[in-house]
């Protein structure tokens, strides 16, 4: 625990307690800047309209080309977007990764590469599948994402290789439902994958530049890997794994570690948000597994209010744990 989150702590259980009213702990943590104030919402915003402002001028020079597609010719939309793209990473170089202007002016030009790449396999139709194209621009932005020090550049990277992971392995969903689907081949895929994402992630964490923005991408990778975590286990319990080979149950098992090991880690970091997140999936894991047992026991309505006994208990175990967590934390 860092020590603004330990300073934050302290206050927090001395207002509780009565010890301090509760202004003057608000001030108090105003004072040792672990609560934001004028300068920190201002920075916040201005990131946040940077950002913004970045995705719709993208937004806005892709449906520019699509919509004089007819009108134009084609050299002239390979000028535009080249052109963006080199304004773009002109700017970025001009200004400095040290500066919010110059990451936010290297996510534009991440983006237009995209866009470029999207436009060449639409004017050369090459056969080629659609996962190349999502492969090929995770590839070619990877350097600029090592350079920017930004969280959302990873970010992007991440989505783009879950995309990619996903049609390449045959099924695609925003959810991930239809994507872990079947024989386990998606589920190895997307699990090693994310799991090698959320490693990667915390220990980058420390070395983002963006203020406050350090942990946004370790909890992004590190919530994507418990929703597949999640589904595999959860399909292997309720489905049994019917004729599944081998590889499935190395999978599912890497999965049941990567769980237990979430709580030992994120225990370590003192990260609550993440130990709430494994609390869930446990429960959610847990669940599957009473209703394979009930279903193969026909409990039928009897089932149901075990299940929501189960569920009643288990959140409630989970609360008092990590609240008993947070107290110990705050008190060290």
């Amino acid at each position: 625990m860092s020590a603004r989150d330990h300073v934050r702590e302290r206050f927090l259980q001395l207002a509780q307690r009565r010890r301090i009213p509760a202004a003057a702990a608000e001030e108090g943590l105003r004072l040792a800047g672990v609560l934001p104030d004028a300068r920190a919402w201002r920075g916040f915003l201005e990131r946040l309209c940077a950002y913004g402002g970045a995705l719709a001028c993208a937004a806005a020079v892709i449906f520019f080309v699509a919509f004089n597609w007819q009108a134009w010719p084609p050299i002239a939309k390979f000028a535009l977007l080249q052109a963006v793209l080199v304004a773009a990473a002109g700017l970025a170089w001009r200004l400095g990764t040290a500066r919010a202007g110059g990451r936010v002016a290297l996510l534009f030009a991440m983006i237009a590469c995209g866009a470029l790449l999207a436009y060449v396999g639409q004017r050369y139709q090459s056969g080629a599948d659609n996962y190349q194209l999502f492969l090929a621009w995770a590839v070619l932005i990877f350097p600029w994402v090592a350079a920017s020090r930004s969280a959302a550049a990873w970010v992007l990277l991440l989505v783009l290789a879950n995309l990619a992971a996903q049609l390449y392995a045959g099924r695609f969903s925003p959810f991930l439902v239809d994507a872990l689907a079947g024989d386990g081949g998606p589920h190895a895929t997307l699990f090693w994958l994310d799991l090698a994402a959320a490693a990667l992630a915390e220990r980058l964490s420390a070395r983002l530049a963006e203020g406050g923005a350090g942990r946004l991408l370790p909890r992004l990778a590190g919530t994507l890997l418990l929703a597949i975590v999640v589904v595999g286990l959860a399909g292997a319990i309720l489905d049994g794994g019917r004729n599944a080979g081998a590889g499935y149950w190395v999978t599912r098992a890497a999965m049941l570690l990567a769980l237990a090991g979430g709580f030992l880690f994120y225990r370590r970091r003192r990260d609550l948000l993440m130990l709430t997140l494994c609390c869930m999936a446990a429960i959610v894991v847990a669940t599957a597994v009473l209703l394979r047992l009930l279903s193969e026991g026909n409990g039928g309505e009897l089932g149901v209010l075990v299940i929501g006994v189960f569920l009643v208990l288990a959140s409630a175990g989970a609360a008092v744990w990590l609240r008993r967590l947070q107290a110990r934390w705050g008190a060290e």
